[in-house]
């Protein structure tokens, strides 16, 4: 059994998703294993056999037809194997250093069900561009991604709402809050956005989901 799992969700991101998968399988962790999960939700460029590279250290999953990145998490959260769970989009990376600091945490700590981190904000070279601190409710709802949970937590929640096509993160986080599960804030900036233009948390559908949420829930 691993410690730790590492879910990449993945549509059409060819041109981020070595990397993403390199900076998964490079974790730094000591006398504990990883596994890299990635789940593929129907992409149609070349992915597939960006996968087949990495085929002896990842699990893959393909789906034949895109279903959104809720359901992708959902079977990266059905594969999983490990007490602490988290993802990673696929045209992000983390640093080598996150399942040791944050795992650390959630060992040591009972009381909390969830890290979350800073984030760097990259260029298409890698160049850090901007840190962004999450250091308020808002922000963190705004960055599901690079978030580790404990896997029992997220499993009692009953996962990811499949019926939201964007925003499932922000709808994901909020619910565990008001479950009363709490997040402990570690400021470092362990996990790596890339801005390129098409990231699904900058388009308007995600601003579209977080309206229905906010009403659904009344905030």
């Amino acid at each position: 059994m691993s410690t730790y799992s590492l879910v990449i969700t993945n549509f059409n991101r060819e041109n981020f998703l070595a990397r993403a998968i390199r900076s998964c399988l490079n974790q730094m962790v000591i006398r504990e294993e990883i596994e890299v999960i990635v789940v593929d939700d129907g992409s149609t460029d070349n992915s597939i056999e960006i996968c087949e590279e990495f085929k002896d250290n990842i699990t893959l999953s393909k789906f034949n037809s895109n279903k959104g990145v809720a359901s992708a998490s959902n079977e990266g959260l059905r594969l999983s194997n490990s007490p602490f769970w988290i993802r990673v989009d696929s045209d992000d990376y983390i640093s080598q250093f996150a399942c040791h600091f944050m795992g650390s945490i959630l060992k040591s700590n009972q009381e909390f069900d969830f890290v979350y981190c800073d984030h760097i904000r990259v260029n298409v070279q890698g160049v850090s561009q901007e840190i962004v601190k999450l250091n308020s409710k808002e922000k963190l709802l705004n960055h599901g991604a690079g978030v580790m949970f404990r896997k029992d937590a997220l499993e009692k929640l009953g996962g990811y709402d499949e019926t939201l096509k964007n925003a499932e993160d922000y709808d994901l986080l909020h619910r565990l809050i008001d479950s009363g599960s709490r997040g402990y804030y570690l400021p470092v900036p362990l996990y790596r956005y890339y801005i390129h233009g098409k990231n699904i948390t900058l388009s308007g559908d995600r601003e579209k989901f977080k309206r229905i949420i906010r009403e659904k829930y009344g905030i």
